[in-house]
């Protein structure tokens, strides 16, 4: 598998999470009952999966070889892609925060849940967007067959260090557990 096949499936990852986060905070809104263990795992994902693992592959790897072969960090896709990884952490914060708020009966927790939800997952969904159909294009067209087998080795080296052993195979196990719960 590249290194951009393997960013692409953790979007597929993402973009199902959002979609579970979606059907919570829909029940949120009807204020039915939430399992808050629900949006415990979810937030670990964020910030383990998303942004520990996903964002410093780009951040640490991938961002910094497409600069090597003159792509600029400023002013152009890669400046843009890392903006919109600190608004991503924006919202998470947010989430989290509403979370902690709603945990001890905090009474604007739920708006606080919802609407930082909703932020993230428009954000996120045009961001991967933009990630697949255009700054993975440059990537494919700018580096070489050699350069992706260099990166797919530091890749693994955040996987180990920054996540930890079996911590994917986990993420995947509760997604598949909230989609059975959530999306079906």
């Amino acid at each position: 598998m590249t290194i951009i096949k393997e960013l692409k499936n953790e979007h597929e990852a993402i973009l199902l999470t959002i979609r579970i986060l979606d059907q919570i905070t829909t029940r949120l809104k009807s204020d039915q009952t939430i399992e808050l263990d629900h949006l415990d795992q979810i937030l670990d994902f964020l910030a383990v999966f998303v942004d520990k693992c996903h964002h410093s592959k780009e951040e640490k790897v991938l961002f910094p070889a497409m600069e090597a072969t003159g792509i600029p960090r400023e002013g152009g896709p890669i400046a843009a892609m890392l903006y919109e990884h600190v608004q991503g952490r924006s919202f998470v914060q947010g989430l989290k925060s509403g979370v902690d708020g709603y945990r001890v009966g905090k009474d604007s927790s739920a708006t606080e849940i919802i609407e930082n939800a909703q932020k993230y997952g428009k954000l996120l969904t045009s961001h991967i967007d933009k990630e697949n159909n255009v700054l993975y294009v440059m990537a494919e067209r700018v580096l070489s067959a050699e350069k992706m087998a260099e990166m797919e080795a530091a890749f693994n080296r955040i996987e180990e260090i920054e996540v930890g052993p079996n911590k994917h195979e986990e993420f995947h196990a509760m997604l598949h557990a909230l989609k059975s719960i959530y999306l079906n």
